[in-house]
């Protein structure tokens, strides 16, 4: 039979993910939508404290800063529309004040040390080699937060700086996160503001750094979300109606890889019984107050009481149990 599609083979990491320990995952939206799929499947993620962030060195200044206890730089905070932001976090994380927002860029730090301390791995996404420099300050932005184009410079970051900014960040987390392993993928979503050509320039610059980081480390290792998007799912069928984020088909099926990659039997199995409940308590009845949905409920609550206690399900059960409060006997 012919083949329309180009399917690859994915080396599985050699250390596994499990629900015993914490994840983290930080940089472009490809690491938002795998740390939305870690937190369904019940697993302890931190995913993107800091916002989308797009590249390298400001995704690993970030955990560098969190890792020393740093605060992030007092110049980069800049007022807009009555809201303040930071150039280095994204624009989700926004204040009232600048006290309000250096609380919540505290926290953000806070909880990113201590879930690296206790992460098992430490999933980063690289999105583009391209970055603003801020004119006045001569510094490299995570975003612009729609500060007048005039005061920034773009660039491409060169394979030596990037390696730079990871070798710093790599010394401190070996001395306060030894055991955490590295994992790196490139976003799969193209950057084509940039221009067609020069986003695959950026990305391939993306895609050399890995390979050298997954080559010199022994505790990194690369995922192929990239590869899996361009190459095995090089169809639009599998993208948004932009044409440029994979939908929901994509998703699920570079999910499918990723847990063959990082998921040992059981932990597979104990996902596909969680994803099933998730399934169940999405069910929406016909008759929410009948007697029938309160069996289906009882029974749904059974299953997750029977899953292992480290499973957090204590929201679930608690809705279960005011929707059968409601339910008349």
């Amino acid at each position: 039979m012919r083949s329309f599609r180009t399917e690859f083979t994915i080396d599985p990491c050699p250390e596994k993910v499990g629900h015993s320990g914490s994840l983290l995952t930080i940089g472009s939206c490809f690491s938002e939508a795998i740390g939305e799929k870690l937190l369904q499947s019940k697993f302890d993620v931190l995913a993107n404290p800091f916002g989308v962030i797009y590249n390298p060195i400001s995704i690993l200044e970030l955990l560098e800063c969190s890792l020393r206890e740093t605060p992030l730089a007092e110049e980069h905070y800049l007022q807009s529309h009555a809201r303040f932001y930071h150039f280095q976090a994204h624009s989700r994380l926004s204040g009232t004040s600048r006290e309000d927002l250096q609380v919540l860029l505290e926290k953000a730090q806070q909880d990113t040390l201590r879930h690296l301390q206790a992460s098992s791995h430490l999933f980063i996404t690289f999105g583009t080699a391209f970055v603003f420099r801020h004119v006045p300050s001569n510094a490299l932005v995570a975003n612009c937060h729609k500060v007048p184009q005039k005061q920034f410079k773009k660039e491409l970051l060169t394979l030596e700086q990037m390696r730079v900014a990871f070798d710093r960040f790599y010394k401190i987390l070996r001395q306060v996160c030894p055991k955490v392993q590295l994992v790196f993928t490139v976003s799969p979503v193209r950057h084509i503001r940039d221009g067609i050509s020069a986003n695959q320039v950026s990305k391939s610059l993306l895609r050399l750094l890995c390979e050298q980081l997954a080559r010199d480390y022994s505790n990194v290792f690369y995922f192929p979300a990239y590869e899996i998007m361009m190459d095995d799912l090089r169809d639009y069928r599998f993208y948004k109606d932009d044409l440029i984020h994979p939908n929901s088909m994509a998703e699920a099926y570079i999910w499918e890889k990723f847990q063959d990659c990082f998921f040992d039997r059981s932990t597979q199995n104990l996902v596909k019984e969680i994803e099933q409940i998730q399934r169940s308590l999405s069910h929406r009845p016909f008759e929410p107050l009948s007697q029938q949905h309160g069996v289906f409920l009882r029974k749904l609550a059974h299953q997750i009481q029977q899953l292992p206690q480290r499973l957090d399900f204590s929201s679930e059960l608690a809705a279960i149990t005011d929707q059968l409060n409601q339910i008349e006997y």
